[in-house]
């Protein structure tokens, strides 16, 4: 393979032209939004069937600037400063159950996801993480993975559910660990990984939800 892009292209290949009305999604952001650029560059390519009707996220967050300028809608959704958790995403499951989606891509979102908003869509939220889950969840794990010494990371596509990245693994891909990594040189490679496998584990997984429903 000559390079990254080559060999994810020979593992998932993009999806063929298909007929009909393009299944929906949404994507949640926090911050700049890198993976829901890569994304949105794939949906717009053809190489992605799908349609991101709005990207949506709980503060300001360079990511929505990204999302308008590629003719997205965006929305600035908070959460207010004395509501819970629960409440909010009892608010946010009923503000994005109005856009109708087969599929909700957390892309840098910041907030661990509760039962309301889990309820609304079962198995239809989908998150990505920076190491090949079940080791090194939550934040940094970029450096948690240097601190332990692995000779590989990587990437994991999962559902959500109630844990810290607990779901079920829908796709990974693996990055080595090179000798002089810092936390910042490792996490642009595993950023690089994750802009291709992010969008056609997403392409695979809404030909099964579509398919079921």
């Amino acid at each position: 393979m000559k390079n990254l892009r080559d060999f994810f292209k020979s593992l998932y290949p993009a999806n063929k032209v298909q007929q009909g009305a393009k299944p929906r999604i949404v994507i949640l952001i926090s911050s700049r939004g890198s993976n829901m650029r890569a994304v949105l560059e794939a949906i717009h390519d053809g190489r992605l069937y799908a349609e991101c009707a709005l990207v949506l996220a709980d503060r300001e967050a360079a990511g929505l600037d990204v999302a308008r300028k590629m003719g997205i809608r965006t929305e600035l959704f908070p959460k207010g400063k004395s509501e819970s958790r629960e409440a909010f995403d009892a608010r946010l499951a009923e503000r994005l159950g109005r856009e109708q989606p087969a599929l909700i891509v957390c892309a840098g979102y910041l907030r661990i996801i509760s039962a309301p908003l889990l309820k609304a869509f079962p198995r239809r939220i989908v998150n990505i993480h920076p190491s090949l889950l079940p080791a090194f969840p939550g934040l940094r794990a970029q450096k948690q993975a240097l601190e332990y010494g692995v000779k590989v990371t990587g990437c994991t596509i999962h559902l959500v559910d109630a844990g810290v990245d607990t779901g079920k693994i829908l796709a990974q891909a693996v990055v080595a660990v090179q000798k002089g990594d810092t936390e910042e040189t490792l996490s642009r490679r595993i950023l690089r990984a994750e802009h291709q496998l992010y969008w056609r584990t997403i392409g695979r997984y809404l030909k099964k939800v579509t398919s079921a429903s």
